[in-house]
């Protein structure tokens, strides 16, 4: 039976009839003990129950811990990669000081060859684990091969794949979520008609995620099997300002000027472009949904140009990550391999429950 008191190493070093120091030393297999004495100390180890602090006994290993990350660069075009950053920070900044290292690392959202530079750099450093936002999956796919050959632990951010050797995903169920976005628009009235599907997406091979947040959204009208419904797509590549302009006018005006659809879901955060583009058409009460809190979509919201946006908790998202490896690779826990965040509705009612103060 597991003895519920708390064991000291004074206590074994008495019972064992040697100094503290000794007993550190069998611990942590810093040898200078005889093997008489140090299969004694273990004996009444055993017989005690005895369970080591672990975040002791990293600090005194001194061992460090390097972790990489592998995400799209934050900047004006791809605003959101910045909060997830956020949350590395912040988990860095909590654990940094057991040996923990962070090394950064980016990619350019819209070039896969920016992607599989990083990755090559990721093997070459052979960091203890790795953190990665793996847009393009096929090349993810392989690396993640590579990297377990190395003894490298690999966790997926925002986005996963299906099938990888990874030791955690963290991020939303996209299905899921892209089935929530079908309620919401047929809570808003767009049960008849056509329904747009806007993906903004990068060069083909990526945004597999997004996809996939369609076929939730297919899924629900599917089931639902609504008489007078059509859903369509509109695949916009690249995120040339003119060109996604362009893009959006073709795809959801008619020749006349009138609006094809009586709703549109954008399966990312850059909602914001077609909310823009609604209301320089004079289209902006058109009923639209997407994701992301910010600050380019919380003022649409407000201005009622978009109706619902769903959350994906990033800065949550990088937290909850780093925090994985920290669990697996120093504290030597076990972690939950899908790690799916809330799927948080956030409307223009309820929009200053999620800001910060």
């Amino acid at each position: 039976m597991k003895n519920t008191n708390r064991v000291r190493i004074a206590d074994i070093a008495r019972r064992a009839g040697v100094s503290a120091g000794t007993v550190d030393r069998v611990l942590h297999n810093r040898g200078e003990v005889s093997e008489k004495t140090s299969r004694k100390v273990l004996d009444i180890l055993g017989e005690l129950n005895y369970e080591p602090d672990l975040l002791a006994s990293t600090l005194a290993s001194k061992k460090v811990y390097r972790f990489a990350t592998l995400i799209p660069e934050a900047n004006r075009d791809n605003l959101f990669w910045h909060q997830p950053a956020l949350g590395l920070e912040k988990a860095l900044n909590s654990v940094k000081h057991f040996g923990v290292e962070h090394i950064p690392d980016y990619y350019n959202y819209f070039n896969q060859d920016s992607f599989e530079e990083g990755l090559e750099r990721i093997l070459k450093s052979r960091p203890d684990g790795v953190i990665i936002a793996p847009l393009f999956a096929e090349k993810a796919g392989i690396f993640v091969e590579a990297a377990t050959e190395k003894g490298i632990a690999v966790v997926f951010i925002n986005m996963n794949v299906a099938g990888a050797p990874k030791l955690a995903f963290v991020g939303q169920d996209p299905h899921q979520s892209g089935m929530v976005a079908a309620h919401l628009l047929d809570l808003c009235s767009c049960s008849k008609g056509e329904i747009i599907v806007v993906n903004i997406i990068s060069e083909k091979g990526g945004s597999a995620h997004l996809l996939s947040r369609e076929e939730g959204f297919r899924k629900y009208f599917a089931q639902k099997q609504a008489a007078g419904l059509s859903v369509s797509s509109l695949n916009i590549l690249g995120n040339d300002q003119e060109r996604v302009k362009l893009a959006l006018s073709e795809g959801l005006l008619k020749p006349d000027g009138r609006l094809k659809a009586s709703g549109i879901f954008v399966t990312n955060s850059r909602v914001y472009q077609v909310a823009g583009f609604l209301e320089s058409v004079g289209k902006g009460d058109t009923r639209l949904v997407g994701y992301d809190l910010l600050d380019a979509n919380i003022g649409h919201l407000k201005q009622n140009r978009i109706d619902f946006l769903i959350s994906q908790n990033p800065v949550e998202q990088g937290y909850r990550s780093f925090m994985a490896l920290f669990n697996a690779q120093v504290l030597k826990k076990e972690v939950a391999e899908h790690q799916y965040l809330p799927i948080d509705i956030v409307s223009r009612e309820n929009i200053s429950y999620y800001l910060n103060p």
